[in-house]
C-alpha cells in the first residue's frame, strides 16, 4: 500500500494578513475588487464568445450530438457559471448551473434534448443584459422546472 503524501498549501493572503504591518482584510478585498474591474471587460467578452460557441455546438450537433459536443457544452456552461459569479450576474450563473445540471443528467442516461439546451442558451442572452432592478426569478424557476421535466422523461 502506498502512503499518502500531504502537500502543505501556502495561502498568500492569510500569510500577508498575519504579518505585522501586513495587508488588512478590507484592503485585500478592495484590491481584489479593483483587480476584477481591470479584467471585467475581457472576461465578459470571453463569456459572450463561450455562449456563441455553445449555440454553434448545439446547432451543429443537432438531436444526437457526439459525446465530445455534450462535454464541451457542459464545460463552457461551467465557465459561464464561473464568470457570472465573479461579476455578480446572479441569474445568469443560476441559468448556467441549470444548463450544466441538464447536460449532466442527460449524459448520464445517454440522451439529449436539443430544444431544452436551446431554451437555456436563449435565457443566457436575456440574462446577460445586466439589469439589477428587474425580477428574473420566473426565468430561473422555468429553467429549473424544464431541467427536472426533461431529465425525468429521459431517465
Amino acid at each position: 500500500m502506498t502512503a499518502a503524501t500531504f502537500i502543505a498549501w501556502e495561502n498568500r493572503l492569510a500569510k500577508m494578513v498575519k504579518e505585522p504591518g501586513g495587508v488588512r482584510i478590507g484592503q485585500a478585498l478592495d484590491q481584489a475588487e479593483q483587480n476584477l474591474e481591470t479584467i471585467q471587460v475581457a472576461c465578459l467578452e470571453a463569456m459572450d464568445a463561450q455562449i456563441e460557441e455553445m449555440e454553434r455546438l448545439c446547432a451543429e450537433g443537432g438531436r444526437q450530438p457526439p459525446e465530445e459536443t455534450k462535454n464541451r457544452i457542459y464545460d463552457l456552461g461551467n465557465d459561464v457559471l464561473a464568470v457570472a459569479g465573479a461579476f455578480e450576474f446572479k441569474e445568469l450563473g443560476q441559468a448556467a448551473f441549470s444548463l450544466c445540471e441538464l447536460v449532466d443528467r442527460l449524459r448520464s442516461c445517454a440522451k439529449w434534448n436539443q430544444a431544452a439546451v436551446e431554451v437555456h442558451l436563449s435565457a443566457f442572452r436575456l440574462l446577460r443584459q445586466h439589469d439589477p432592478d428587474s425580477d428574473r426569478s420566473s426565468v430561473i424557476l422555468g429553467l429549473k422546472g424544464l431541467t427536472d421535466r426533461v431529465a425525468a422523461i429521459a431517465e
